[in-house]
């Protein structure tokens, strides 16, 4: 059987730096192929030499048996290559049904005007299919990440794509929106399309894959098929070693209140908001997304505005104005959008660490050299895979992005941080390394509230879980309390309703 696409001898080099050596590698019509391997391994230079957004330094392309140079994405689309990005590749004053249809619009009948009533319907159709039943006449920026995130996977299912090439879809989407897509890409694969899955959560690798190739350092260090995988020797494929515990924490005494929520009422519409974080603790605040986790944590930081109950920090009730204010206070928050809120994309890494902590050492003029010190610390700290601290952060993987977001945090010296989805987009080795970072933290003084949508790091890395169902937090969890059943019962209301 002929590949639709086959990757032959491929090489690729930026300013001397080797992201991909002498891959080669076949993608099958009808097969979900995996690609795995930690960030930074080659991954998302592979997939863009696919869709031509970048051009191989060696090697040949072959499509359908034939060599081909495509010349553009453009090109790639128009072939038949489709790719549903990490990033969110959305524009949001448009509304849903037009992001659906965008460069692709339906027109109506020897016109060139648009057939707006045709594509709501069928990009409403489309959405159902899918589980997420919206407004399509709504822009998308009134939706959350997670459902920006699905229409984006409609636009990309809408187009009748050969190949779609999926880069960690189901990071930011709640269990039933990823048992929705796991439905949809079974049912493309039934229909013949090739699909490429990039995903860290290994899990649904397990569920999905036909296939597994593994990536190190920009080789192919081995392709397995997907029945009967052994998660841990994909691990230790993609890492170069053994990793015993992902979850590895040191339970540290609970030391003074840093934080405490009483019967807070939103703006938002979150409700009886009562939570407290201590020094050298980390908190969990688990929920479904919708649930208004993200927002609880906006309002400690003025962007959620408090209508009612008390906000005290350190002891002291406050009423937080914004950002900036929180962070002299020694507070700092890691979003969960690190491409819209978290970084300058078209800043070096430098600079991007930086903006977060320059007051500690510039006065009246800017210091480079402090800088780049500050910047080259993070860097070794938190493993970030990048020529140097003058490289554009924009041009770095999707997972040591994330790294250098959660660099920024910890050159701020603060006392209080609070993650939301700190390891979305990472693999095995950087979410380690994040962890430990965290450990340290706490064990040091400080008080950390994570938000995550993943059960086994909620469970392996918090003190005490706050769960919250429908703007509400509906149960205190201790650690010894926290098991996948206990936590997802109240996260889908099946308990503590009563108590909302």
């Amino acid at each position: 059987m002929t590949p639709l696409i086959k990757l032959e001898h491929i090489d690729k080099q930026f300013l001397g730096v080797r992201a991909l050596t002498d891959v080669n590698i076949e993608f099958y019509s009808g097969e979900i192929h995996a690609l795995v391997g930690e960030n930074g391994a080659g991954k998302s230079t592979m997939i863009k030499i696919i869709l031509s957004a970048y051009k191989p330094t060696a090697g040949k392309i072959y499509l359908e048996g034939n060599e081909v140079k495509i010349s553009s994405p453009l090109e790639a689309s128009r072939l038949g290559i489709e790719a549903v990005h990490q990033e969110l590749m959305l524009v949001p004053w448009l509304s849903v049904a037009r992001n659906i249809f965008l460069n692709h619009e339906l027109k109506l009948p020897k016109t060139n005007l648009f057939d707006i009533q045709k594509m709501e319907k069928r990009a409403k159709e489309l959405l159902d299919s899918f589980g997420i039943h919206i407004d399509v006449k709504r822009p998308v920026k009134e939706y959350s990440a997670s459902v920006w995130k699905m229409i984006d996977i409609a636009r990309v299912v809408n187009l009748n794509p050969k190949m779609i090439i999926f880069d960690e879809p189901t990071a930011i989407l709640s269990e039933r929106e990823v048992d929705c897509l796991m439905e949809k890409i079974r049912e493309l694969r039934a229909q013949g399309v090739a699909i490429i899955y990039i995903s860290h959560r290994l899990q649904e690798i397990e569920k999905l894959a036909d296939k597994v190739s593994i990536l190190r350092d920009g080789r192919l260090v081995g392709t397995m098929p997907g029945e009967n995988l052994n998660e841990d020797e994909i691990v230790k494929h993609m890492v170069g070693r053994d990793v015993a515990n992902f979850y590895s924490r040191n339970i540290n005494p609970q030391g003074e209140e840093l934080l405490r929520m009483e019967n807070l009422t939103l703006k938002k519409g979150q409700k009886d908001i009562s939570l407290t974080v201590h020094r050298g603790e980390i908190v969990g605040l688990a929920g479904l997304v919708g649930a208004g986790r993200t927002e609880v944590a906006e309002s400690i930081f003025g962007m959620n505005r408090i209508l009612s109950g008390s906000l005290y920090y350190k002891g002291e009730k406050i009423k937080p104005r914004s950002v900036s204010s929180m962070i002299d206070r020694g507070a700092y928050l890691v979003p969960e959008n690190r491409k819209y809120e978290g970084l300058i994309l078209r800043f070096s890494v430098a600079a991007n660490i930086a903006l977060s902590a320059f007051k500690h050492w510039s006065r009246f003029f800017y210091n480079h050299k402090k800088e780049q010190e500050y910047a080259q610390k993070m860097i070794e700290a938190m493993s970030i895979k990048t020529p140097g601290t003058k490289q554009t952060v924009g041009n770095l993987s999707g997972g040591n992005q994330q790294k250098v977001v959660i660099g920024k945090a910890m050159v701020t010296q603060s006392e209080f941080l609070i993650f939301d989805e700190p390891t979305v987009g990472v693999d095995v080795g950087a979410k380690e390394e994040i962890h430990n970072l965290m450990d340290d933290f706490v064990r040091n003084n400080g008080g950390i509230l994570m938000i995550s949508s993943d059960l086994p790091e909620i469970i392996g890395m918090c003190d005490r879980v706050y769960i919250m169902y429908e703007g509400r937090i509906v149960k205190e969890l201790a650690r010894d309390e926290l098991s996948d059943k206990n936590i997802a019962d109240y996260m889908l209301g099946s308990k503590g309703r009563e108590s909302a």
